[in-house]
């Protein structure tokens, strides 16, 4: 019999069924396995016995921890405790009751036991990976059809990993912080429902960790569950009872049959995405499905307008204010405020309807709509996909989260559902999808699915739109215009309070909101506001109550100009390792109206304008680079390459953290070349197997003009990995740079030359290269100008006419304006013999006059 409250029952049970428990098993989770001579599992104090008896010492009911300090190192040798524990504590069988937990579906599974009795159980609804808590990198949550298992204190088959067991290797890993894993833990805690069986919650570590995750001192956070039979004083209940720690007495045989008597006998992972996701649902109901499917259709939601307007409609009055003037501010923009009154129908919305409109009758692979940051894009997406919806009864709307893992998965998915209907797809950022954007919208049949995003103006045209301009429909979403001003004015009215504004006839509200020439956001910001937008974001900054609110704010901008937002759990660590006195909720709490959490648990600030006019102008550079650091230190705890390891929008984040182009523009801006170098620096030992670190640091060094240094860096990117075309690339780039400011035509120059041609030549020949350069621009630019400088004139011609003809060939396909400029560079070369560094000048018409002289002379 086990008697919980009906509240907590619920709690648990709720849980459960949402695959949202986190497990932590104690020395009681054991207590009834066996060994292959069919004893017991020794316990603590059984254990305890066993090694004073080894040692030839009598015992007397000391704690295992004592023990062990006692007689491991002066009476029995390290390797003989190994063996004992191997002996005690490997091959075990499993109980009937330990295997039954591995019929429901589990967030993660910790284990304080080193015993392999959870390798050993038979069957399972998930699929089980395994860690060493003290020596494998952390790994981030798999979907629900992965359990992941973790042994904190060590693993008796692995010895030579080490333990936790005696009180000096507890202080040992609290006081190098080598405990990831407990991190984890930690922030699984706060985040899921944690249960902890067969224990009594004598763990340092944890509680360490939970104490400086709570606001304030003794504070809750979140109830927690103990199972155990166990019988405690009233002091010991009361303080799980501050703690809230709710103690269910029960074995765990007792708590399984109660789960079985509540839920039934099992819970599948396919259960629990069901429940979680309507599309799930539909999904699985209509077609036969696999986990892989289940794991990419978690991805996808649907979206109707009849749905989101009941959301908007229920809003409260007060809500609505509070919505209302939030995203009048610069909150982000959501499908149920799209529904709601409170976004202006733009006269430019109107436009961008009716191309999305026509795209979709196309049934063209893709629509893209490109602008400003700060525009209202997003917004008047959102407004257009709800519109069509309500005027077009049956469409088939959906959107896939950000951090979708596989977008050609999901869209092939989509397609195996609807093989005869016309589905939109709605993603909020193309960016985030990177180089295998075209053959994932490819890969859709045509006709079946528009995909529907939107983009920078400066991302669409420099990068987007050479990868997927000739398969996508784009809209360029411009400025409000002067037919929009009297609907600002009354939303800013009836949602902002501004006072002097408010005031103001008619005429001068239009007129202090034509005065703003800026996007959407920083004009309905300034109009309200007695300051411009700069002076406006500025003071509210130095206004916060102190450095740590401020800090806080800034590591959560980086990670919003990043467009990834970043982990709450990622924020507190990073805030806490730089020192902040106030504790990490209570920063958060003050930071309200400023930064957010989003549905995947991710903070963002307002809007990356605010944050990006701080980083760039208010906040003291050393600050902004240490922020950088922190949060790059949070990736550490994860296997290399770290891209590959964590989902999208965490690779995304640290990308973007190493960004040399970014990291070298702000440390140019704000005088710091030198500061910057720490980012790179920090981490030359945790990240030197990650060829992209080394490609970013290298990058760096070049741009801040240190190439010789960043020859010996680029170098070692190719070590980490070879196979990385970018890498590769960079290095011959600056081989070539180098080998042009070298004052002498020598050996080590020819070397330098002779290399980087070989490279590139070969990446040009294989046709691997999908970037924003080509190696055919590199060689046509710095090979031929390399010649030039050393005198190697005949050279130079020879290889500038090589060039200049696979430059003809490839600009009748693509049109990019790199490799056209590198045409007419090498074309105005060959005609006059004159070589133009820096800025190219117009040779468009003397390259036509040249392409015509060499046709004539081809007849």
């Amino acid at each position: 019999m086990v008697n919980i409250d009906a509240n907590d029952e619920r709690l648990i049970l709720n849980s459960l069924n949402d695959g949202a428990i986190v497990l932590v098993l104690g020395a009681g989770a054991s207590a009834t396995c066996t060994k292959l001579n069919g004893e017991k599992v020794r316990q603590g104090r059984a254990l305890a016995d066993l090694l004073a008896n080894k040692a030839g010492l009598p015992y007397a009911g000391e704690e295992l921890p004592d023990v062990i300090a006692g007689v491991i190192g002066q009476r029995i040798s390290g390797d003989q405790f190994h063996q004992i524990l191997r002996n005690e504590y490997t091959k075990i069988n499993p109980s009937r009751e330990l295997s039954a937990l591995f019929n429901y579906t589990w967030r993660r599974i910790y284990t304080w036991n080193v015993d392999d009795s959870l390798e050993s159980v038979q069957s399972s609804v998930q699929r089980r990976r395994y860690f060493n808590g003290l020596s494998d990198k952390v790994s981030v949550h798999e979907g629900h059809d992965y359990v992941q298992i973790i042994h904190l204190h060590g693993d008796a088959s692995k010895p030579e990993h080490g333990f936790i067991f005696s009180q000096s290797e507890y202080n040992a890993r609290l006081n190098k912080g080598d405990h990831d894993w407990y991190r984890a833990l930690t922030s699984d805690y706060i985040s899921y429902t944690p249960v902890f069986i067969g224990s009594r919650l004598n763990e340092p570590i944890l509680s360490a960790e939970l104490d400086r995750a709570r606001p304030v001192s003794g504070a809750g956070l979140g109830v927690a569950y103990l199972v155990t039979p166990d019988q405690f004083t009233e002091v010991q209940l009361s303080g799980f009872k501050a703690r809230n720690i709710v103690v269910i007495s029960a074995t765990l045989d007792q708590f399984v049959s109660w789960i079985n008597e509540k839920v039934g006998k099992a819970i599948y992972p396919k259960d629990v995405a069901r429940r979680a996701n309507e599309f799930v649902e539909r999904l699985v109901s209509t077609v036969s499905t696999n986990s892989a499917d289940i794991e990419a259709a978690e991805s996808i939601f649907i979206h109707t307008w009849r749905a989101t307007k009941l959301e908007a409609d229920a809003l409260g009055s007060t809500e609505l204010r509070q919505l209302g003037r939030a995203f009048l501010e610069g909150a982000p923009p959501t499908w149920r405020l799209a529904a709601t009154a409170i976004p202006v129908w733009l006269q430019r919305t109107e436009s961008l309807y009716r191309a999305m409109t026509e795209s979709f009758r196309n049934h063209d692979r893709c629509f893209i709509a490109y602008g400003q940051a700060g525009s209202g894009k997003t917004m008047a997406l959102m407004q257009c996909l709800l519109r069509y919806s309500r005027e077009n009864e049956g469409v088939i709307l959906y959107e896939l989260k950000s951090d979708v893992r596989s977008l050609r998965a999901s869209l092939g998915i989509i397609m195996r559902l609807h093989k005869d209907s016309h589905v939109i797809i709605y993603v909020r950022d193309v960016f985030l999808f990177g180089d295998a954007l075209r053959e994932d919208i490819l890969s859709i049949n045509p006709g079946q699915i528009t995909l529907i995003s939107s983009a920078r103006s400066g991302e669409w045209r420099e990068h987007i739109e050479r990868r997927i301009g000739d398969i996508a429909k784009s809209f360029l979403y411009q400025r409000f215009v002067e037919g929009d001003y009297s609907a600002l004015i009354e939303r800013l009215v009836e949602y902002v309070p501004a006072p002097a504004f408010l005031k103001m006839p008619l005429e001068n509200k239009i007129k202090k909101i034509r005065s703003s020439q800026s996007q959407l956001l920083i004009a309905l910001k300034e109009t309200t506001e007695s300051d411009i937008f700069i002076d406006v974001i500025t003071n509210e900054f130095l206004n916060l109550p102190d450095d740590d609110c401020r800090m806080l704010l800034i590591i959560v901008g980086i990670s919003t100009i990043a467009r990834s937002g970043i982990r709450e759990s990622e924020a507190r660590a990073a805030y806490d390792r730089l020192g902040a006195k106030r504790q990490f909720s209570a920063a958060l709490i003050a930071l309200e109206g400023i930064v957010s959490k989003d549905s995947l648990d991710r903070l963002w600030a307002r809007h990356e304008l605010y944050v990006r006019h701080l980083v760039e102008n208010v906040v003291e550079f050393e600050d902004v680079i240490s922020a950088i650091v922190e949060i790059l230190r949070t990736f550490t705890k994860y296997k290399i390459p770290i891209v590959k390891t964590v989902g999208r929008l965490d690779a995304v984040l640290f990308k973007f953290l190493l960004n040399h182009n970014f990291n070298a523009d702000l440390a140019r801006r704000r005088h710091g070349k030198e500061e910057g170098r720490r980012i790179y620096e920090t981490f030359e030992v945790e990240f030197q197997l990650d060829g992209h670190f080394w490609l970013q640091y290298g990058q760096y060094l070049v741009a801040i003009g240190e190439d010789e240094e960043a020859l010996s860096v680029l170098s070692k990117s190719i070590q980490a990995y070879s196979e990385n075309s970018y890498a590769v690339h960079a290095f011959a780039d600056l081989q070539l740079r180098v080998a042009i400011k070298r004052k002498n035509y020598d050996a080590t120059t020819v070397k330098l030359i002779g290399d980087a041609v070989k490279a590139l030549e070969e990446q040009h020949r294989q046709s691997l290269w999908d970037s924003d350069q080509y190696p055919i621009v590199t060689l046509a630019e710095k090979h031929v100008a390399a010649m030039i400088v050393h005198k190697q004139i005949s050279a130079a011609k020879a290889a500038a006419s090589k060039y200049f003809r696979e430059l003809e060939i490839m600009s009748r396909q693509n049109s990019v304006q790199p490799l056209q400029r590198a045409r007419e560079r090498l074309a105005h070369y060959l005609a006059t013999g004159i070589w133009h560094e820096g800025e190219v000048p117009d040779f468009s018409d003397r390259s036509k006059r040249m392409s015509r002289r060499r046709g004539r002379r081809r007849k």
